[in-house]
């Protein structure tokens, strides 16, 4: 058992940047450190854990398993040490200085970040947002080794190390260009709907997704000519040919208003999805995470 009062807290920071920025050079420059003295807390760190913590490749600085394990118990340290030390500190918003950072699919890129980052702006000018596209729903990693602040994404479960709330649910529709041979009118029946040549969003091989789950179900199947690996994709296929294609009503409500498609309801039943916004439990009393998160949940489910 290593003694914690031989620590020094400055080398817990240090391990944090490294973790998060796999580069000797680049986690100096974030703390401030001149790259010697960034090379000495390394050596310090390794001493101190026993093991050589962050391998050097061609990749960058690739963590080792203990590293990896420890990652999440040093965030943690940190943020109870800097909670620690700004107690009683009131957080204003228009002198904040920093950088949040959001893991997130291309929908909330697309119908919630403008929105977001004009109430930033005024509210907070020196903030800096940052997105990182979400691969799947795996986020996880990012927000153990401090690459993301917050996950907004439909995740069906959440780890209890994690905090989240749910900020809306979100129903589908699907889309057609102006002008479509077979898909006209207001109402959109299965037939007509069973009838078209269909895009997708999916990550899966074969293109298949949620539609035809629910499809499957009734004993009834659709022709899809194209899949993409996201849904913003989707409407320019739409207005460039014949296809249709089902989307989140969000984003549908967007396209709508700058091109030339019709949205419909579908005429069967889709579950809608519960998009939650999820951060680490380290950060769930820090002034600045609160106002952030609060932010985001507020122009998320406007």
């Amino acid at each position: 058992m290593k003694n914690i009062s031989a620590v020094d807290l400055n080398l817990l920071v240090a391990f944090q940047a490294m973790m998060e920025e796999r580069s000797v050079t680049r986690a100096a420059n974030r703390i401030g450190l001149a790259q010697p003295s960034m090379s000495n807390a390394l050596a310090r760190l390794r001493a101190l854990f026993d093991d050589e913590l962050f391998i050097r490749t061609p990749q960058g600085m690739v963590p080792t398993r203990l590293a990896l394990d420890a990652a999440a118990h040093v965030k943690a340290a940190v943020a109870a040490a800097d909670s620690a030390f700004n107690v009683g500190e009131v957080f204003s918003p228009q002198t904040a200085n920093g950088t949040f950072r959001i893991l997130t699919h291309d929908l909330i890129e697309i119908t919630v970040l403008p929105d977001l980052l004009k109430i930033v702006e005024k509210e907070a000018p020196n903030i800096h947002v940052g997105v990182r596209s979400l691969v799947g729903e795996s986020f996880e990693e990012d927000l153990d080794f401090g690459r993301a602040d917050i996950a907004v994404c439909a995740a069906a479960a959440v780890p209890k190390r994690f905090n989240y709330e749910v900020v809306f649910r979100e129903a589908y529709v699907c889309l057609a260009r102006v002008g479509h041979p077979i898909v006209r009118g207001n109402k959109l029946d299965l037939e007509t709907y069973l009838a078209c040549k269909h895009a997708t969003m999916s990550r899966q091989p074969e293109g298949k997704a949620i539609v035809d789950e629910a499809l499957a179900g009734m004993g009834r199947s659709r022709a899809i000519s194209a899949s993409v690996a996201n849904f913003g994709s989707l409407p320019p296929l739409v207005i460039e040919t014949d296809l249709i294609a089902v989307i989140p009503l969000r984003l549908a409500k967007k396209a709508c208003h700058v091109m030339p498609v019709h949205m419909f309801e579908l005429p069967f039943d889709l579950p809608s999805i519960d998009v939650k916004l999820i951060w680490s439990r380290s950060a769930d009393r820090s002034p600045m995470s609160v106002w952030f998160r609060d932010l985001v949940a507020k122009t998320v489910a406007a």
